[in-house]
């Protein structure tokens, strides 16, 4: 009776581990350490560039796009806040009030399928800020599956 009853385990175990691609579901899918990643030009791309480096992400970074497994798309602004709200600001928490700017950036990073496998919204006082937001979150993703 053991016997038989290891031997439906085991195809039980072996038809799970095989579900998703017997159902048509492609696995969840993240980046893997050391994969090649395309960063859309421009200032964020280049701040984020240099975040990678710095928090030591476990990729590497390439500017053709030909040879990337993944690519990273950005869309980032900087805003400052009106007169009469910094006013406000500065009258309530005096030198406490912030710089009264934020930059905003969202990171999309795809597959070449175009999968999105990660995505990241960041919102600082300033995009070396916001990159390095980015690229720590990133790094998580890869080495912890965060």
């Amino acid at each position: 009776m053991k016997p038989r009853v290891s031997a439906w385990i085991v195809l039980v175990a072996g038809l799970g581990a095989w579900y998703p691609v017997l159902a048509g579901v492609d696995p969840p899918r993240r980046v893997p350490a050391g994969a090649v990643v395309y960063i859309q030009e421009g200032e964020f791309g280049t701040a984020l560039s240099g975040a990678i480096l710095k928090k030591k992400v476990p990729v590497t970074v390439t500017t053709d796009r030909e040879r990337a497994d993944f690519f990273i798309e950005e869309h980032s602004k900087a805003s400052k806040e009106g007169a009469a709200e910094r006013v406000t600001k500065v009258l309530v928490f005096g030198a406490l009030a912030g710089s009264g700017k934020t930059f905003e950036a969202s990171v999309t990073l795809e597959d070449r399928d175009g999968m999105v496998v990660f995505a990241r919204n960041a919102r600082k006082e300033n995009i070396k800020s916001a990159a390095e937001d980015v690229a720590s979150k990133l790094r998580d993703h890869i080495t912890k599956g965060k």
